[in-house]
């Protein structure tokens, strides 16, 4: 075991021992609450993350509903309805927003009102499977995997398909765009470089356990996690392995890079700062509840919330929790940020801006 899963062992045992202790700890570096800028009532849990674009936030619920709201006031634009729950962020590129469901099904909507640009129904053409995560638009085409374990291509204007990759093994996270390829990992632990114009595999490489996160691209790096506790950086140009850190249990969140510091969290409720040259620990903060959703970065800032329906601001640097939010539901996906404004969503139905 190298230098940064010993680190993270033992504050996990420390952790374990004094979990009262630990969390107060959190608490007690919590100046203040923050201000709420607004709350929108989405009547069903958040699942989706949500994203700000053309002045409006898109998010998705657990029962398949998109909702766009103004992202000043809150106030309701649009809806649709969709086959089923929508987990991730919906994808938006030249106007239309893509959202895929459990039912298997993509849908291109138009992204000013909610107009039906078209529909891959992929429960009675190609993919059985139910849509897990979200989908990625990049250069005229939109990205998904599949639970049956195919990668799909489509053309963003028409819907058609332009190629599919079958992995051959479940896929429960998002496709990753950098550079025209596309990193997919798959719950068998295999690692796929593919392609994005041809959907021809390019590399890839294996992990101890299922790779059921997003991979994260910076710098000409590619970081990608997997269940058995590790995460991986390899230099994308010659495939050539950097490190590969263990963290000493599964990770449940894509890698975010900001700094010179990687960050991600765990199912335990770990967020784990690493040095991004070496992979090295330098700091873990303890939170009460595990952590899905990613950490963003920002303003010397990690963003983030909990199982526990709390969602933290936390110092980038010294790991003082600045502030601390509470809501009454799960928080399973990321933050996103605009003109200094955090929105998140919560198993409690309601869509949070904090400023």
């Amino acid at each position: 075991m190298n230098r940064s899963g010993h680190t993270f062992l033992s504050a996990l045992a420390m952790f374990l021992l004094f979990p009262c202790m630990a969390v107060a700890a959190v608490s007690d570096n919590a100046p203040g609450a923050a201000n709420l800028k607004w709350k929108y009532d989405a009547g069903f849990g958040i699942t989706g993350a949500p994203v700000v674009y053309d002045g409006k936030v898109f998010v998705g619920d657990g029962e398949g509903t998109l909702h766009v709201v103004n992202a000043a006031t809150g106030q309701l634009v649009w809806t649709y309805k969709g086959g089923a729950t929508i987990n991730g962020a919906p994808a938006i590129m030249n106007g239309v927003v893509y959202i895929g469901g459990r039912d298997g099904s993509l849908s291109a909507l138009g992204a000013a009102n909610g107009d039906i640009r078209w529909e891959y129904i992929s429960r009675t053409v190609n993919t059985p499977g139910a849509i897990w995560a979200s989908p990625v638009a990049a250069d005229g085409k939109v990205f998904f995997c599949s639970s049956d374990g195919k990668v799909h291509a489509l053309n963003a204007r028409t819907g058609a398909q332009i190629w599919s990759f079958d992995t051959g093994k479940e896929l429960r996270s998002s496709p990753h765009y950098s550079d025209g390829l596309l990193f997919v990992g798959d719950h068998g632990g295999m690692f796929h470089a593919i392609d994005a114009n041809t959907g021809k595999k390019a590399w890839g490489g294996g992990a101890g356990g299922s790779i059921d996160t997003p991979a994260t691209t910076d710098d000409g790096v590619v970081y990608f996690s997997s269940a058995d506790g590790t995460l991986q950086a390899v230099r994308i140009k010659g495939v050539v392995p950097l490190w590969k850190t263990v963290i000493g249990e599964s990770v449940t969140t894509s890698a975010t890079i900001s700094g010179g510091k990687v960050y991600l969290g765990t199912p335990t409720g770990y967020l784990v700062s690493l040095h991004v040259g070496d992979g090295s620990t330098a700091w873990t903060l303890p939170c009460r509840g595990g952590i899905h959703s990613r950490p963003l970065v920002a303003d010397g800032r990690v963003y983030f919330g909990s199982d526990q329906g709390v969602f933290f601001a936390v110092n980038a640097m010294t790991s003082k929790a600045e502030w601390t939010f509470a809501t009454g539901g799960e928080i399973l996906s990321a933050p996103a940020l605009d003109n200094g404004v955090i929105y998140f969503g919560s198993m409690d139905g309601s869509l949070y801006a904090i400023e």
